[in-house]
């Protein structure tokens, strides 16, 4: 009891009510206000805001306690990042620069190797100022966020109206509230169709502009007339930091917590186990149509259980969430040893290495067709930072001609559910699924620009696998589908496996998609199956697209239409 004491300022004591025994485990509050950070009075809170949370840190069963109002989150070097982005140091695409791996970063609050802390904020926003990891949970366990909302000062992109079309350009006026240079990058431009409430299907990437005085910009591309008076974004970076980043870490759950913006995606899960997002919005704030820049989530080599319920997303800047492993390179090997590498466009979406651990298994892949050839254990895994490929050792030697396969490691995928969530408009799909077992059931999707849920492996990211024992049920599909992201021309579904050659290959297993309700806009079809075996489809009305069905490559099918 006594080294709960010595702390008593600024930490205020609760009693449990079974007693006093599990005070100093369970029942420690950390009011942030104590220790100097104040809502709403316009001054900078990290300094008090990074003591409560190193205190917390160091003392498990710590609850932070946020009072309501706004908190600025600043650093200088985050400052520094954002003003050397904007004033085009980075690039025209600042994403080759700052979105690499092991790129060095600001963490807003660093909850680095913290147990039992739960974070409670009451209406609490960070507001923060430069571009940073606003929240960074790095090798924790039974760690809550719950209440928190992430906004920017500065938004990670630009907004205006657009005032004016001709046949080859078309102008935007820009709010005063941050100005349009030339230097400053402009990397997509989305568009928000006020009349219909949702983001027209098809952005423009790295727009050519001409600036004509007072934050109105001329830009030389083709736009329907009807898009006069629309909103537009465009983004200053595509991928950066997340908002939210799950690492190594154990039981997180994040219940209420708000991204408003972020200049890369909202949470990002890495090699984590058992994840639970309860109420979580990824939405924009008042007077703005996007929320993240690129993926409200996205979840890679994860482990356990994937939990998504009452969650609500709009406008982001691609996904709703990607749940997947990765398929690594085999850059050299001798024997049963070999060197592995994530091959990915983007590298892994933490930016640090992708390793195995002993005892995991990992399939040798066809790469022409993902099909799993064989399955090797792990005796052996190295890894050093900042090298981005790993060592292993296997349980048995690597055939000569491994540059014609990928391995994956099938030991590092989560179980997804996904219920009683709102995917409203934005950019891509709504859900990708890679991984081997996964419920979406009870979800309203509307006018993704995408297919609303996607599921399958994808050789051009080198996102995997194939899926088996996934249960697609009693979801409201309309508007989806009619631009970037669409899949195989699916409005509500598609089943599919993007690789060099698909043919008589029958990767995904055991997919029921029933009782769902799919109103498309006249796309080729409504669901999609491809690459698939023993598959039910039961019960689904489908309205609006040309044909109910395509099919290509699929085996066993149980149709139950009524």
């Amino acid at each position: 009891m006594i080294s709960c004491l010595k702390y008593i300022l600024p930490v205020t004591l609760f009693f449990a009510v079974g007693g006093m025994g599990n005070l100093c485990a369970q029942e420690l509050v950390v009011d942030v206000t104590q220790w100097g950070a104040k809502p709403d009075d316009g001054k900078d809170d990290t300094k008090a805001l990074r003591k409560a949370v190193e205190y917390a840190c160091g003392h498990p069963g710590t609850t932070l306690y946020l009072p309501p109002g706004k908190y600025l989150l600043k650093d200088k070097e985050a400052l520094k990042l954002e003003e050397e982005v904007m004033q085009g140091k980075m690039g025209a695409n600042p994403e080759k620069v700052v979105y690499t791996p092991y790129y060095p970063y600001v963490k807003g609050l660093d909850f680095d190797g913290v147990k039992h802390v739960t974070v409670k904020a009451d209406r609490a926003v960070l507001m923060c100022e430069g571009w940073m990891e606003p929240v960074s949970l790095n090798r924790c366990e039974h760690v809550a966020i719950e209440g928190l909302s992430i906004d920017y000062v500065r938004k990670p992109f630009v907004s205006g109206e657009v005032v004016e079309i001709k046949p080859s350009c078309f102008e935007v006026q820009f709010s005063a509230g941050k100005r349009v240079t030339d230097e400053m990058p402009l990397t997509r431009m989305t568009f928000w169709e006020k009349d219909k409430n949702r983001l027209y299907p098809e952005p423009i990437y790295f727009p050519k502009r001409e600036l004509l005085g007072n934050n109105r910009v001329r830009f030389h591309h083709s736009i329907p007339d009807y898009l006069l008076g629309s909103d537009v974004t465009v983004l200053n970076s595509l991928h950066f930091r997340p908002a939210i980043l799950i690492y190594a870490s154990e039981d997180t759950r994040l219940s209420d917590v708000t991204i408003h913006a972020q200049p890369g995606m909202g949470v990002v899960g890495f090699d984590s186990k058992d994840i639970l997002l309860e109420r979580l919005s990824v939405v924009p704030s008042k007077g703005y149509y996007l929320s993240t820049n690129t993926d409200a989530t996205h979840f890679a080599c994860c482990t356990g259980t994937l939990h998504f319920v009452g969650c609500n997303f709009q406008g982001q800047g691609d996904d709703a969430t990607n749940v997947h492993g990765y398929y690594q390179t085999i850059l050299e090997h001798h024997a049963n040893k070999a060197r592995i590498q994530v091959n990915a466009t983007t590298y892994t979406h933490a930016q640090v290495a992708d390793v195995p651990r002993v005892g995991d298994t990992l399939e040798l892949v066809e790469k022409k067709t993902l099909k799993p050839i064989k399955s090797y254990i792990v005796r052996e895994a190295k890894h050093h930072n900042p090298e981005t490929s790993v060592e292993v050792t296997l349980s048995e030697n690597l055939p000569e001609n491994s540059s014609a396969y990928y391995l994956m490691n099938i030991s590092k995928l989560p179980e997804l559910i996904f219920e009683n969530s709102v995917i409203n408009s934005h950019l891509a799909r709504g859900i990708l699924v890679k991984t081997k077992k996964a419920r979406i059931v009870n979800n309203v999707f509307r006018a993704c620009t995408g297919t609303a849920i996607h599921i399958g492996a994808e050789a051009n990211w080198h996102e995997g696998t194939h899926s088996r024992d996934v249960f697609v049920q009693n979801n409201v599909m309309i508007g989806c589908g009619k631009g970037a992201g669409s899949q195989a021309g699916a409005a509500g579904i598609a089943v599919i496996i993007e690789a060099q050659d698909t043919k008589d290959s029958y990767l995904h297993e055991h997919v029921c998609l029933e009782n769902n309700m799919i109103m498309g806009e006249g796309n080729p079809c409504g669901i999609y199956v491809g690459n698939s075996k023993n598959i039910i489809l039961k019960d689904n009305k489908i309205l609006n697209c040309k044909k109910d069905y395509i099919f290509h490559s699929v085996d066993q099918i149980s149709d139950e239409q009524k």
